[in-house]
């Protein structure tokens, strides 16, 4: 697969661990399969690398699959904004995804005075849109941070 039909399955798992609360696959496992010509990926994922769309189906979830790859919004549970959203951020790098279904407010614990300083690890509905920054997948700016640092 080339680095463009990786970064789709990247950004596709990537709103499946944040849109329906599944499991990230080991990426290490994955680059290896992607690198090494495997059809049916760690989490499910069958890939075709003659396509001009990589993601031929999801095992673990083709309900997923159809609303995102194939645009059947009645499949899953989501508006057509927020489907539209998807689309364009897994198969396009456009945009971003909108925030987690299932999870409301409320499970945003405490008011913001009481988050933990910038150095600590967040565990949150953050989490997936960190692990895509640090395997660079999609394009991000830079982070000023560590050009301040360094």
């Amino acid at each position: 697969m080339d680095e463009e039909q990786r970064r789709v399955v990247y950004r596709y798992l990537i709103a499946r661990v944040g849109l329906r609360k599944a499991d990230l696959p080991p990426l290490s496992d994955l680059e290896y399969q992607m690198k090494h010509g495997f059809d049916r990926l760690t989490g499910g994922v069958v890939v075709n690398r003659n396509a001009t769309q990589p993601i031929t189906a999801d095992d673990q979830d083709p309900a997923f699959y159809a609303a995102v790859v194939n645009g059947h919004a009645e499949a899953i549970n989501i508006t057509s904004l927020d489907l539209e959203q998807t689309r364009n951020f897994v198969l396009h790098n456009k945009g971003s995804l909108p925030p987690p279904f299932g999870r409301s407010d409320s499970d945003v614990t405490g008011p913001t005075d009481d988050m933990p300083d910038v150095g600590h690890q967040l565990t949150s509905r953050l989490d997936p849109g960190m692990a895509a920054k640090k395997a660079q997948w999609g394009s991000y700016p830079p982070d000023i941070s560590d050009a301040a640092a360094g």
